[in-house]
């Protein structure tokens, strides 16, 4: 389950950043390009996706 999340937030984040690219233009030829409302999307992608590797993978607290 752990690797499945973390290629999902890679994926995410990977997503996310192509629809930042193409919201703010950078990547044309699309629908999307230069339409600010993607950009907001991608931007929250990126940071769920951060978000979601961060939660799967940060150290455990062990009782002794």
């Amino acid at each position: 389950m752990k690797i499945f999340k973390n290629i999902a937030g890679i994926f995410v984040i990977l997503l996310g950043g192509l629809w930042m690219l193409q919201g703010s233009n950078i990547i044309t030829g699309s629908p999307m390009s230069d339409n600010m409302e993607w950009l907001v999307i991608g931007a929250m992608l990126v940071i769920f996706g951060i978000g979601l590797l961060y939660q799967n993978n940060r150290p455990t607290a062990r009782l002794h």
